[in-house]
């Protein structure tokens, strides 16, 4: 018995020995695929992963003060094309579009029924902080181009540092409308109602991910990776509202 008991005991240290432990940072917004693809590869892989979420941008800086990081997931390429000018980037791939829409609190759904009522007098609006996440940068690029940009900032009264938090102050009432993603106004049905943004203003980002130079395990790194961009990884994107880049 006592023999048996060291064989398991040594078979579990060899085990706990071989398997990783990956740091990954991955937009707030994208949290609902990024948890199901994890706990698919936990179980597929036996390495542990652990996730960061946050605004792009602040994780971006999060990796840059640490230098320390696996793989990074976030809501625009621009941000891995950023890291791979730095050389930071053992590879990369798209992985789903992150399109923008208006949320608008269902209270206020008589005042904002089309994108140019954001502009109207009294329309308490919430932004993204460009700095901080993708779609704040998106956000910017759609008010230069509506030629609303100054009547819309005038009804600024709050900018977020995630999708996720403005999301919850179109919800919770604290603004009428936000421009955020989709899956905010999917995941909250009745609740909010979704404006379109007109064609034209905008381009979708592109989600994407980033294995880092800095990976204390590069291959399990590339497996994690080769999962989100799997049909798997697909599929659990889309069912999260992001669609498959073309």
């Amino acid at each position: 018995m006592k023999r048996l008991l060291m064989i398991a005991a040594l078979s579990l240290a060899s085990f706990q020995a071989a398997a990783a432990e990956l740091h990954v940072y991955a937009g707030a917004g994208l949290r609902e695929a990024v948890d199901k693809l994890v706990e698919t590869y936990r179980q597929q892989s036996g390495n542990q992963v652990v996730v960061e979420y946050g605004g792009s941008g602040q994780l971006l800086a999060r990796f840059k003060e640490t230098g320390k990081g696996d793989v990074f997931i976030p809501g625009s390429m621009i941000y891995v094309d950023g890291l791979e000018k730095d050389g930071q980037v053992l590879s990369k791939a798209p992985l789903a579009v992150h399109g923008a829409v208006v949320a608008v609190n269902k209270a206020a759904a008589d005042k904002v029924k089309v994108f140019a009522d954001l502009a109207k007098p009294g329309v308490r609006v919430g932004l993204g902080d460009a700095q901080a996440m993708a779609l704040g940068r998106t956000a910017e690029v759609i008010l230069e181009r509506s030629g609303l940009k100054d009547a819309i900032l005038a009804n600024v009264v709050t900018r977020a540092a995630t999708v996720n938090q403005l999301g919850l102050y179109v919800v919770n009432g604290d603004v009428d409308a936000a421009i955020v993603g989709g899956p905010e106004v999917a995941k909250n049905v009745g609740k909010v109602v979704g404006v379109e943004i007109p064609d034209g203003l905008y381009e979708p980002e592109i989600a994407g991910y980033a294995v880092l130079k800095t990976s204390a395990d590069p291959a399990a790194a590339e497996s994690f990776a080769a999962l989100l961009r799997s049909d798997t990884g697909k599929q659990a994107f889309a069912q999260a509202g992001f669609p498959p880049v073309k």
